[in-house]
């Protein structure tokens, strides 16, 4: 006999009082021992006593929680850059979040409802991928160089006028080609301002257009062209601002407003008239935008960071317009570029040998002001000398 720690199921055998052909008695097993009965048959599931299994609490915390960063990874890399993989990798974190989430929950739903969730929660991923991607990335400003808007003050005097179609062709042909919000532009020559005209928009949101009067943020600029050394000039479009006054949002700093919800505003409640319709910088300000990758205007925009605005002249905003630098070329002389996030805004160019002076700004970083100052200047210099 052999003899075990664990004891065996009481079985009892009794005769069937009416069997079916073939079976001779039925074997009947105590309530204790029901459970440790197991078969060898993978497709006979015992149900009597089985608990659906539940998710711990904190393992599901944990997994919603996951779910949640994973998905706003998600709408940030999908906003992030241009290339058409930034759109794909968002869906993918996205759709990663989305089985995250259908996993902490799915064994409080029946199957069928895990499944749906699943599938709805894919093409939701799928739509808010795409769609902040191309919400967030732009493309050409203008078709064709003629489509760009300019604003003109006052016509140059017919001396200048073949000059000034000139230099007006190559702003046009500068924005178009570049992918450029906005431009303004003035010359000086012989003591005097003979041209100033804007291009494009001062803010691409409202299609503000740019005018010669526009106040541009000069940026590293600021070194030279001074508080102290304008004074003297009586420049009243020239002076220094709070970095708010030119990102009123905050943009880039905590205070600014969760990109989900920034992209709910802008494309939901805005357009729907729940919300107040987008305006313009007061002031005439620009608003400033740095390219969405690398450091070409062409691959898209986005608004540049406040702490980027606040570079200069004591982390104050220093601003002038066109008009106002070409006065302080002729007074000063010399030339100096602005830069800002890291990219050219402003050139203030003084030619010696015929005495032109070019300002040219913008309001996007890594703009090549100083080879359109070149160009324009050389224009102008044929008629000054």
């Amino acid at each position: 006999m052999l003899h075990s720690d664990v004891a065996a199921p009481r079985v009892e055998r009794r005769r069937a009082t009416t069997a079916p052909s073939g079976v001779s008695e039925l074997i009947h097993i105590s309530r204790p021992a029901h459970g440790s009965v197991k078969t060898c048959r993978q497709d006979l599931r015992h149900s009597g006593h089985m608990k659906p299994t539940l998710v711990n609490p904190g393992k599901a915390f944990a997994l919603i929680a996951l779910a949640l960063a994973i998905g706003a990874m998600g709408i940030y890399v999908a906003g992030a850059d241009d290339a058409p993989g930034a759109a794909i990798i968002g869906l993918l974190l996205m759709l990663a979040a989305v089985v995250l989430g259908v996993k902490a929950a799915r064994n409080r739903l029946p199957a069928w409802a895990a499944r749906t969730a699943l599938a709805v929660g894919a093409l939701v991923a799928a739509f808010a991928a795409f769609l902040t991607h191309a919400t967030v990335v732009a493309g050409p400003l203008f078709a064709q160089s003629q489509d760009v808007p300019s604003v003109l003050d006052t016509a140059p005097s017919p001396q200048w006028a073949a000059a000034a179609h000139r230099a007006r062709q190559l702003a046009r042909s500068a924005v178009a080609e570049h992918n450029l919000p906005g431009l303004s532009i003035a010359v000086g020559a012989r003591g005097d301002i003979v041209w100033a005209e804007g291009f494009g928009w001062r803010d691409v949101d409202t299609r503000t257009p740019v005018t010669p009067n526009t106040r541009f943020h000069i940026g590293t600029a600021a070194s030279v062209v001074t508080a102290a050394t304008v004074a003297p000039l009586g420049l009243t479009n020239t002076g220094a601002d709070s970095a708010a006054e030119w990102s009123p949002s905050h943009h880039g700093e905590p205070e600014d407003d969760f990109p989900l919800f920034t992209l709910v505003h802008d494309i939901i409640l805005r357009p729907t008239g729940v919300t107040a319709p987008a305006q313009p910088l007061p002031g005439d300000r620009a608003t400033f935008y740095v390219p969405r990758s690398d450091d070409n205007p062409r691959r898209g925009r986005r608004l540049m960071y406040m702490r980027d605005l606040a570079c200069c002249a004591g982390s104050m905003a220093f601003y002038s317009t066109p008009s106002d630098l070409v006065r302080f070329g002729l007074a000063k002389g010399g030339s100096v570029n602005g830069e800002l996030a890291g990219g050219m805004v402003t050139s203030l160019m003084t030619q010696r040998d015929s005495g032109v002076v070019v300002v040219v700004m913008s309001n996007i970083a890594h703009t090549n002001t100083s080879a359109l100052a070149l160009r324009v200047g050389d224009a102008f210099a044929e008629l000054a000398r």
